[in-house]
Formats: C-alpha cells, sequence, structure tokens
C-alpha cells in the first residue's frame, strides 16, 4: 500500500462535504483508458476491497459480493458533481449499481461509493490482482 497524506478522519470528513470517496477497480484507474474521467478528483492511494471478487468480462471488469476474494483498486475523492458523469459511465442502474462499501487503505477502513456489477459473471476469468497489473 502507498502512504497518503490523508488522515482517515479528513476522508470521511471529505464524504460530508463537496467531496466523497470512490473506489475504482477497472478503466477509470491509472494507466486505463477512462483515467481521464477523474482528472479533477483527488487519488489518494491503493486500497483493498475484501470479501469481493473482480472477473474479467472482456473489455472491463465488474465485481461481486465473495467471501474470502479481495478486490484491488483505487481510492479517490471526487466531487458529487462527478457522480452523474460516472453513474454514466458506468452505466448505474443498468450494468452497475453505485453501493457504499467499506474499503481498506493500509491499516484503516473507509466507507466509499463502488461499482458493483449487476449481471451474471458464470463463466467470466476470476482476477486475484489489479486489473491495471493484468499484463
Amino acid at each position: 500500500m502507498e502512504k497518503t497524506d490523508f488522515s482517515t478522519e479528513q476522508l470521511l470528513a471529505a464524504g460530508n462535504g463537496d467531496l466523497q470517496p470512490a473506489f475504482v477497480y477497472g478503466t477509470l484507474m491509472k494507466g486505463e483508458r477512462a483515467e481521464h474521467l477523474l482528472a479533477e478528483a483527488t487519488y489518494v492511494g491503493r486500497c483493498e476491497l475484501p470479501d469481493y471478487a473482480m472477473y474479467n468480462l472482456g473489455r472491463y471488469p465488474g465485481i461481486q459480493p465473495c467471501p474470502g476474494e479481495t478486490v484491488y483498486g483505487e481510492l479517490y475523492l471526487i466531487h458529487k458533481k462527478m457522480v452523474k458523469l460516472l453513474d454514466e459511465y458506468e452505466e448505474e442502474g443498468t450494468l452497475y449499481d453505485r453501493k457504499t462499501v467499506t474499503v481498506w487503505l493500509g491499516d484503516h477502513s473507509v466507507q466509499a461509493q463502488a461499482y458493483i456489477y449487476k449481471k451474471d459473471v458464470s463463466g467470466c476469468p476470476l482476477m486475484r490482482k489489479a486489473w491495471n497489473d493484468r499484463t
């Protein structure tokens, strides 16, 4: 895990203001094709989402609850106005549902928004490393 300049208290307080924590794990991550959508966001660091699994759906991943598995991703602070843009990109309500999850940033847990895949993942390969580490 990378060290950050943000304390857990600052992250939680940010969720009550104009910023909110968001967990990304696929095409929105650094080095991926949609990272530009987070250009106005503040990168916090790499983090983990326990008890979820990530599936390779081809051009993008999807995550679903799965006890004992872990999804590796990145934590950002996003402006509330960015939520609509991300909802459109992730096809929120159709392809993904935006939900509050608990991610771990080092030894600290943080409540963050994440997009959970809604469709069947039967036959999709399980991924046990970060999406941007897949090559």
